[in-house]
């Protein structure tokens, strides 16, 4: 186990894989440069390896004007105090809940309760963390209450959503939990009232109707100022945060892309903007910003939350969107999720572990439960996970944002490989295999981008499936008429054409026979041709035939008895028809005979 510090950091090896160069390229600048190179807060990072695992560590030792991100006393106090207002609980109980806070908070600096090293702290970037086991904690407590004997370790404020076995892990190996704070998260195939749907369907077209359009800001030179000065209105006077981020900051983290930047640009100037990570199946935005001085109903901060909503739930993945707005966030289907962190503090002087079990039990029954209160005026029955920790915890999402991402995905691999399979089947076979694909994908939670092609591909399987096979191409009446004249029975300078034509169209069956009795010679025609269970008939004969003095209603008396027939026209064509296929054939070969009668010729 090795602890590398500003002057060592460079000698630290790192796994070569993308999150392995990624982590370098996050906590080494950190380190060499210093916190305050980046961010308002002051703390001291350094990076501890064991095994695979490359930790960063934050230590802290008195730093009470840091923000909550990196002092205990700024988390239970210094915040708690800004939601103490007259207008919330009465001016009387106000005072005296502020008096309160105010004793606490002298017994709790008293404590040194902000000397602390953070393990696995990545600043602001989130689900980041490692899954070290149970004998990786016992080495890691063991060789930093060695090294930092005065401090408490802390593992800081862990989502359950994901890091529930961490947690109990730590708590088995003597850590104790504290309420930390909240998060709110929506899982990529989350089930959502229909009044969600609408209020999505709405945001989703704000921006683009306000006239903006969502760009990268790599795409955008020299923006980090606005960006600074977007972050710092909204998050330094609105929220009451004390933690800034330098321009530094915007230009390393987009320079490096180790945060994606989402810009709303309009007239070529930036009015909002939010940055997003991804780890561990979670989309998270550690950054959002937009212009306070535009009107409200442009709705730019709405506009923007769909956006960056839908980055991650188009591609399946959990949405974390933090704390705050709550009654907003919940009615875009986001839930409440309670985070821990876990504390070990045996290694301390008597004094500091009891101030520490007090902060505990502060943080408990004292933050927490207002929190939750007030959580279940917003979101009802979807608050899970807030009780008293006790072990084993588990995800109150019902499982962890890397199985629902794999859920999604195997889901969306299975409705593609059933298309496949659906594609290589015929007609009415295919529409009976795509029929309950296409109410899984029309009915799928989220209209996500892969969604929408497999739905477009079903759509088109479908109309294929429905449309009619083209008819035959078979030969023109003109080539018919020639084939059967080569083929017809001749007696001399007479032929006659006697055939059966199976199920030939009615269009088909009238133009040959209107090429056949305008053939040159003498040309008698006997057809026949099915409908169902019916038989059509038709004769004709040429000018040349009738000259003979045989004509086609004298065909026609000939052939149709022999298929419980009749028919009439005129002497060049007649029709008729019948009801006896099994006729056919002796209504040809009596139509022969005819003709040979006629001609005199003997059988």
């Amino acid at each position: 186990m090795s602890l590398y510090d500003a002057q060592t950091v460079d000698s630290c090896t790192w796994p070569d894989t993308p999150e392995g160069r990624m982590a370098r390229d996050f906590i080494v600048p950190l380190v060499k440069h210093g916190s305050t190179a980046y961010v308002t807060d002051r703390t001291t990072f350094q990076v501890l390896a064991l095994d695979g695992l490359r930790l960063p560590l934050a230590v802290n030792d008195a730093e009470y004007e840091n923000s909550a991100l990196h002092s205990t006393f700024s988390r239970y106090i210094t915040l708690q105090m800004t939601g103490v207002t007259a207008e919330a609980f009465g001016a009387a109980r106000a005072a005296v809940m502020r008096g309160a806070m105010h004793s606490v908070g002298a017994l709790l600096k008293a404590a040194g309760i902000n000397k602390v090293v953070l393990v696995d702290h990545w600043l602001v970037l989130r689900n980041l963390h490692s899954q070290p086991t149970g004998e990786q904690v016992d080495r890691i407590t063991a060789f930093l209450t060695e090294r930092f004997p005065h401090h408490a370790i802390v593992f800081c404020a862990l989502n359950p959503a994901g890091y529930a076995p961490l947690l109990n892990t730590l708590v088995e190996r003597g850590y104790g939990l504290l309420y930390a704070a909240h998060t709110r998260m929506t899982l990529p195939l989350q089930e959502v009232s229909k009044q969600v749907r609408e209020n999505r369907r709405r945001d989703a077209r704000l921006l683009e109707a306000a006239g903006y359009h969502v760009v990268d800001g790599r795409e955008v030179p020299d923006c980090e100022p606005r960006l600074e000065e977007l972050y710092r209105a909204l998050n330094g006077g609105k929220y009451h945060t004390n933690l800034q981020f330098t321009q530094e900051w915007y230009r390393w983290t987009l320079r490096q892309g180790l945060l994606t930047y989402k810009l709303a640009v309009k007239d070529g100037r930036v009015d909002g903007f939010y940055a997003h990570h991804v780890s561990q199946g979670v989309l998270f935005s550690p950054l959002f910003g937009y212009d306070l001085a535009l009107p409200q109903e442009l709705g730019l901060y709405r506009g923007l939350v769909f956006q960056l909503m839908n980055d991650a739930l188009d591609v399946g993945l959990t949405i974390e969107l933090g704390p705050g707005a709550d009654p907003f966030k919940s009615m875009r289907g986001s839930v409440p999720v309670p985070r821990w962190s876990a504390v070990y503090t045996e290694h301390l002087a008597g004094p500091r572990r009891l101030a520490w079990r007090a902060l505990q039990r502060y943080a408990n029954d004292a933050v927490r439960p207002p929190t939750v209160a007030m959580l279940r005026k917003v979101d009802g029955d979807a608050v899970v996970g807030f009780g008293p920790p006790r072990t084993p915890l588990v995800s109150p999402l019902g499982q962890t944002p890397l199985e629902a991402a794999r859920k999604v995905r195997e889901q969306l691999d299975a409705l593609e490989a059933a298309l496949d399979a659906a594609a290589r089947l015929p007609g009415e076979a295919r529409l009976q295999a795509l029929s309950p694909l296409s109410q899984t994908l029309h009915n799928w939670p989220q209209p996500m981008s892969r969604v929408v092609a497999l739905r477009e591909r079903l759509t088109k399987l479908e109309h294929e499936a429905r449309r009619k096979p083209a008819e035959p191409q078979g030969p023109t009446p003109a080539e018919h008429a020639r084939r059967l004249l080569e083929s017809a029975t001749r007696w001399g300078d007479t032929a006659l054409v006697a055939a059966h034509l199976g199920e030939a169209t009615a269009p088909h069956l009238k133009a040959l026979v209107e090429a056949l009795r305008g053939a040159a010679g003498s040309v008698g025609v006997v057809l026949t041709a099915t409908r169902g269970d019916k038989v059509v008939l038709v004769t004709a004969a040429s000018a040349a035939l009738r000259g003979l003095g045989l004509d086609a209603g004298q065909l026609m008396a000939a052939a149709a008895p022999c298929v419980d027939g009749k028919g009439g026209g005129s002497p060049d064509v007649a029709w008729g028809g019948g009801s006896r296929a099994d006729g056919v054939d002796a209504a040809l070969d009596a139509a022969r005979g005819r003709v040979r009668t006629h001609l005199g010729i003997e059988s």
